[in-house]
């Protein structure tokens, strides 16, 4: 993959990313260029949770009290929770469960 293209994966995935948190959609947007990009809805919704599953490791430190933790988790959760519904992901909770331990 060049550079560009991961560039312009990158920006696609923001976009799909604003487009779920605006709740114009209420499903996994589409169009051509999220094809040429990640070929199918299924490969863009695996993108997402990766993206996601990150963002849930980079942010819970494990130097956290418990009490903080569980805050962080709660509050991370929180945010994802309507985008994660919204592209028919509700398990993916287990996984960030996982994800954080």
């Amino acid at each position: 993959m060049t550079w560009t293209q991961t560039h312009e994966r990158f920006r696609l995935l923001n976009e799909a990313e604003a487009e779920l948190r605006a709740g114009f959609s209420r499903r996994l947007p589409w169009s051509a260029a999220y094809a040429d990009a990640f070929g199918t809805p299924e490969r863009l919704t695996q993108a997402l949770r990766h993206r996601w599953r990150i963002r849930f490791q980079a942010q819970l430190d494990p130097s956290l009290s418990q009490d903080e933790y569980e805050e962080t988790f709660a509050d991370l959760l929180a945010d994802l929770a309507p985008l994660m519904g919204r592209i028919g992901t509700h398990e993916f909770r287990e996984e960030l469960t996982d994800a954080s331990a």
